[in-house]
């Protein structure tokens, strides 16, 4: 969405400036016709009492010319441009079309409310002032994210089941330290970051939404020659920019959330490496196995890809049984093998 920066062709009036040059003019002739006037002025402090005296002098002065001067007026918000307000409107008419929920005989009133926000967004931004069309359309993109966060079934239908195929990605190839812009897959929804190297080595990737945001750890540990599979949350804008640092050569793309496998009643998930998955099934546990000598930590994630709650932690061979919901997001970090499976599987 396209955000124009509010402007005015009136400079900036900068008051206390102009009250200090008025304060020291004003202070230094009246100081100067006492001492005409007085015929010089004998001070028991020396130079430190004429300095006081000096300052009390420019003070009044300069306080009587801050308070006349005129405040300056607040540069109201430039409208959107048409052509870019005609470009806003279609790319969240085109978000909300391709929105997998779909209301049933489950939605409760909370989903049902969002449902009808981000519905009536788009046909008010139609109808309304360039100037509101921004804030109307970010009313909508909060509907729908609380839409994916809190519709479990809808999550369920963006989310493929076989791992993801990388075939025609569209990579970002690099060595050691870079910063780079990755274009965001689906406006509005969270995406996969896939990260690769050809040998073992260290490797963080560290996300901003935008230039000057604040940096949020995605990647942090040893990487190769398997690859790591990341749950982003939704952003912003159209790019994700992120800071990748590795001793050595390295490529990522960013997928659209259908790269996310999913794990299914009755099924298994064999892994290496970090990972995002989908549980979806009946509620209950999760048998999570895990291979080798490394380090492991599995987190559950919110339906938009932040963390909320550690499951298991630990080192070297293990076999554990960890909650699960009916729908949830579930992050595997390690560097060593691993299976996910549900207890009838």
């Amino acid at each position: 969405m396209n955000r124009s920066t509010a402007h005015t062709d009136v400079p900036p009036v900068r008051r206390w400036p102009k009250a200090l040059l008025h304060g020291w003019v004003g202070g230094s002739l009246g100081l100067l016709l006492m001492m005409v006037v007085i015929g010089g002025l004998r001070l028991s402090g020396g130079g430190a009492m004429f300095l006081v005296l000096y300052c009390a002098a420019i003070l009044p002065p300069a306080l009587v010319s801050y308070r006349l001067q005129p405040r300056p007026a607040r540069a109201a918000p430039t409208a959107l441009p048409p052509e870019d307000t005609e470009r806003a409107i279609t790319e969240y008419g085109e978000l909300l079309h391709a929105h997998p929920y779909s209301p049933g005989h489950t939605a409760d009133t909370r989903e049902l409310a969002d449902y009808d926000t981000a519905l009536d967004a788009y046909e008010q931004a139609k109808r309304s002032a360039p100037a509101q069309v921004p804030a109307i359309l970010a009313r909508g993109r909060e509907a729908l994210n609380r839409l994916g966060a809190t519709g479990p079934d809808s999550l369920d239908h963006r989310l493929g089941t076989t791992a993801p195929d990388t075939t025609g990605v569209t990579w970002s190839q690099g060595r050691g330290t870079m910063k780079l812009r990755l274009p965001w897959p689906t406006p509005g929804a969270p995406a996969l970051l896939v990260v690769e190297t050809d040998v073992e080595r260290h490797l963080t990737v560290h996300s901003r939404s935008g230039r000057g945001s604040r940096r949020q750890p995605l990647l942090d540990g040893l990487l190769g020659p398997h690859g790591a599979q990341v749950g982003v949350p939704a952003q912003d804008g159209d790019s994700l920019y992120v800071e990748v640092g590795a001793d050595g050569p390295w490529r990522l793309a960013l997928r659209p959330l259908g790269a996310v496998r999913k794990l299914a009643d009755g099924g298994v998930l064999h892994g290496r490496g970090t990972e995002t998955v989908l549980r979806r099934g009946t509620a209950g546990a999760v048998e999570f196995e895990h291979s080798g000598d490394t380090e492991f930590v599995v987190r559950r994630l919110t339906g938009t890809f932040r963390p909320t709650r550690l499951l298991a932690q630990g080192r070297g061979k293990a076999r554990l049984t960890v909650p699960a919901q009916r729908c949830c997001v579930l992050h595997v970090e390690t560097t060593g093998s691993w299976k996910l499976r549900t207890p009838t599987a």
